[in-house]
């Protein structure tokens, strides 16, 4: 029964009778990529781990706030304050993890390393508004609307984040590209 319902129809049943079975159920369509949202913000498994857990248990208990458009939106805009607040109370000294390490040396053993690594690069450096945007609609999977209200603007705003994010990472891979050819 909850496989055909919308995002917004389960978590009535959440918000108006503490349905649990919905709740797993409608964070099971999400945990995937907001676990990843959280991985991308912090750059880190363990706090990943612990920020989803606080998102989970936290939008449980502001079910009563949730009244009206996206589940997605709203559940990502709670993650993104989340990520956000535990970027600024993190020391400014960043740590190489084990984790990361390892994934670093799995990705050199590839073929395609050198575009892999510039295409990370790229999206290091874009600013954080086109960064943000692009990395909702392409890894998060995000609808413009869904994006538009996380981060606070306009769906048109959102396509033209998305778009120039992806225009100054072509400008900043084209030379390598070009190597490889």
């Amino acid at each position: 029964m909850h496989a055909l319902m919308t995002d917004e129809e389960l978590f009535a049943l959440v918000r108006d009778k503490n349905d649990e079975q919905a709740f797993r159920s409608l964070f099971k369509r999400y945990d995937k990529r907001l676990y990843a949202y959280c991985l991308r913000a912090l750059g880190s498994h363990e706090e990943a781990q612990d920020m989803f857990q606080t998102i989970s248990l936290t939008v449980y208990d502001k079910r009563a706030s949730f009244t009206d458009g996206s589940f997605a939106a709203w559940l990502f805009t709670i993650a993104r304050n989340f990520c956000l607040k535990g970027l600024r109370q993190r020391k400014n000294t960043t740590e190489y993890t084990e984790e990361l390490h390892s994934y670093e040396e799995t990705e050199r053993h590839s073929g395609d390393f050198m575009l892999r690594e510039a295409l990370h690069k790229a999206i290091a450096e874009l600013p954080e508004e086109f960064r943000e945007a692009l990395e909702m609609k392409y890894f998060d999977d995000l609808p413009y609307e869904d994006i538009a209200k996380t981060l606070s603007i306009t769906v048109s705003l959102a396509k033209v984040r998305v778009f120039r994010a992806k225009k100054l990472i072509q400008q900043s891979l084209s030379s390598i590209i070009s190597e490889l050819q």
